[in-house]
């Protein structure tokens, strides 16, 4: 009976670490997801869902070295001044900290940002915070590639 017991501890030990594996993974390819429709939500200059997916105490932090917060960042694309014609996610890796997470990658961009023009590749860090079940963007900051 004792080994009957262990065997079925041992199983489920092995059970509950195969789904927090493929939970941990989910989470990990579900910010991926969000990601990239957040960059194709930049370029259709989809207002709506950069508002939805960002939390009100936002803080961007742009290549030139700008801060601005969730209003700005709307504003910015309302107005214009901000308007992306590509902008194409590379080499992202997603650490997720329980309901906190953390993307670094790549992105080709094509646009302007603030007002000015902004072509060629970035390095970015973004940071989530999952409220109330659903991931937001609470901070955002990129570095501008230097060429060679």
């Amino acid at each position: 009976m004792n080994r009957r017991c262990i065997e079925l501890a041992i199983a489920s030990f092995f059970l509950l670490a195969a789904l927090g594996s493929a939970w941990a993974q989910s989470a990990e390819e579900q910010l991926k997801k969000l990601e990239m429709d957040r960059a194709a939500a930049a370029v259709k200059g989809d207002v709506a869902t950069l508002e939805k997916q960002t939390a009100d105490d936002y803080t961007f932090i742009n290549l030139y070295g700008q801060m601005s917060d969730k209003s700005q960042m709307v504003d910015a694309f309302k107005t214009g001044r901000t308007k992306l014609t590509s902008n194409e996610l590379s080499d992202m890796k997603v650490r997720v900290y329980g309901n906190t997470a953390v993307i670094t990658g790549k992105a080709d961009v094509k646009g302007t940002l603030g007002g000015k023009d902004s072509n060629g590749q970035i390095m970015f860090t973004r940071v989530y915070l999952k409220k109330n079940g659903k991931w937001q963007s609470v901070a955002f900051q990129q570095t501008a590639v230097a060429n060679p």
